[in-house]
């Protein structure tokens, strides 16, 4: 049996020069949803991971080092814990 993960960020819908619109969590977890019912993997677990710093592009790579004054970036995703179905 091998675990796997797939993480699902808040999709960006627009950019401006100081900020930026995220989707809602909602319509991230239909993605995922969505995800789950069309890639025939058995979910083990679901979460809600709230984690500084991270990057959407890896979010396998996280450095958690918040020191004094420097502002730091909160990120909410969902991360599903999934096995491949046996062939």
């Amino acid at each position: 049996m091998q675990i796997h993960f797939k993480d699902f960020f808040p999709a960006t819908t627009k950019t401006g020069i100081l900020s930026r619109t995220q989707e809602s969590f909602v319509d991230t977890l239909g993605r995922a949803n969505a995800w789950l019912a069309s890639s025939g993997v058995q979910a083990i677990n679901v979460e809600t991971v709230v984690f500084p710093n991270i990057s959407a592009k890896d979010s396998s790579k996280v450095d958690a080092v918040i020191m004094g004054d420097f502002a730091a970036e909160w990120h909410q995703f969902i991360r599903i814990w999934y096995e491949m179905p046996t062939a």
